[in-house]
């Protein structure tokens, strides 16, 4: 019996972008059973255009960003029985054997597998900055580049990642106060610490439709945008969840957090967009971080 498979994807005024990722899940080589549109109340005719569509499943809610978005669709397709679930961003398009390629891959039937996360690139093939999956200490990464199997990884990002049933009965679903950046980090780390796997396959690829490439996208944002506030505490958390995964100490932890706002603040004083209530603004969003990590 073929295993039961739904995709997820979150939207939020994004309509050119979501009509290419929809149509790159339709054409894909391996059908997925159902598609799930999670529609976070765009304002830019995005569910005008969904209502047209006679083969998705649409479910218009409050945008609570990417967090809330995939823990309403996963939520859905778990609750339906489905054996997988393909988590999507509107602006990341899948090649058509993506789906496939995750289902050929040794991966895919290994041992306690919790999630499968694309190789997701950039317009110009460079990997995209953003979606890079956090890897291993140890040497399972050095035997899979050796064997070519696929590499272990121990996070993924909604970019697009297959995730397995049996890993949401386990761990639950995405924490919706991460809201967006890190609430995929969070959700896939959450499987490693409960001794699921996670695999990159290099086979499936992505492309990501993103602006620009940047690999520190903190340097440029507003701290009026949503993005600054949630992407500056929610990776505090991920820095001391990793440190705790890999069995570093607590004192590197604190260590590579606070590493990590000394660098926000010196490149964001050395841009155009900083504001001089930064200097107190970025340590009091740090604080927030590591009691946000106490209180999990």
């Amino acid at each position: 019996m073929s295993e039961k498979i739904a995709a997820v994807i979150v939207t939020f005024n994004r309509l050119a972008l979501l009509r290419e990722c929809v149509a790159a899940i339709k054409n894909q080589t391996r059908h997925v059973d159902e598609l799930i549109i999670i529609n976070n109340s765009s304002s830019d005719g995005t569910l005008d255009w969904l209502l047209e569509q006679k083969d998705l499943t649409i479910i218009t809610q409050e945008n609570s960003g990417s967090a809330g978005g995939q823990y309403t669709g996963i939520k859905t397709a778990y609750e339906k029985g489905y054996d997988w679930i393909w988590c999507l961003d509107t602006d990341v398009v899948p090649n058509i054997n993506a789906l496939q390629s995750f289902i050929e891959s040794k991966a895919f039937s290994a041992h306690s597998i919790g999630f499968l996360s694309s190789v997701i690139s950039y317009l110009d093939n460079q990997l995209a900055y953003i979606n890079l999956p956090y890897l291993p200490n140890d040497s399972t990464l050095i035997k899979s580049f050796l064997s070519n199997d696929e590499l272990p990884i121990i996070s993924a990002s909604f970019g697009s990642v297959l995730i397995s049933s049996d890993a949401v009965k386990s761990v639950g679903l995405p924490d919706v106060r991460f809201f967006i950046w890190g609430d995929d980090a969070e959700y896939t780390m959450r499987m490693i610490e409960s001794h699921f796997k996670g695999y990159l396959v290099k086979e499936s690829k992505a492309i990501h439709f993103a602006p620009t490439n940047e690999p520190d996208p903190f340097i440029h944002l507003l701290p009026t945008e949503p993005k600054y506030y949630y992407g500056i505490r929610n990776t505090i958390y991920i820095i001391l969840l990793r440190n705790r995964i890999l069995r570093y100490s607590k004192t590197r932890g604190w260590l590579s957090s606070l590493y990590f706002l000394l660098q926000i603040l010196t490149k964001r004083i050395a841009c155009k967009s900083f504001q001089i209530d930064e200097l107190l603004r970025i340590p009091i969003i740090g604080i927030k971080g590591y009691y946000f990590f106490l209180k999990k």
